[in-house]
C-alpha cells in the first residue's frame, strides 16, 4: 500500500461527472495529436508515427483506468 492510499484510507469511487471529464480530457488530447501537422515523409515513417500514437492512447487508457480502478499503480 502506498504512502497516498494510507494516508487517504479507502478508495473512493469515482463520480460519473469525473469519469466522465476524464474521457472527455482523453479526448482532447487524443484530438489535438491528431490535428498536428506532419510534412510530408515517407509512407514508413508515417505508418510508425501513427502506431506510435495508437500504442500512446492504449497506455493513456491504461493508466487512467488503473487511476480509476483503486490498483495500486506497477512501475
Amino acid at each position: 500500500m502506498s504512502t497516498a492510499t494510507a494516508s487517504h484510507g479507502t478508495y473512493r469511487r469515482p463520480s460519473m461527472l469525473e469519469s466522465a471529464a476524464a474521457g472527455i480530457g482523453t479526448s482532447l488530447v487524443s484530438w489535438a495529436e491528431r490535428r498536428r501537422y506532419l510534412p510530408p515523409v515517407d509512407l514508413a515513417m508515417q505508418r510508425a508515427a501513427l502506431t506510435r500514437r495508437q500504442e500512446l492512447g492504449d497506455l493513456r487508457q491504461d493508466a487512467i483506468g488503473a487511476a480509476h480502478s483503486g490498483l495500486e499503480p506497477r512501475h
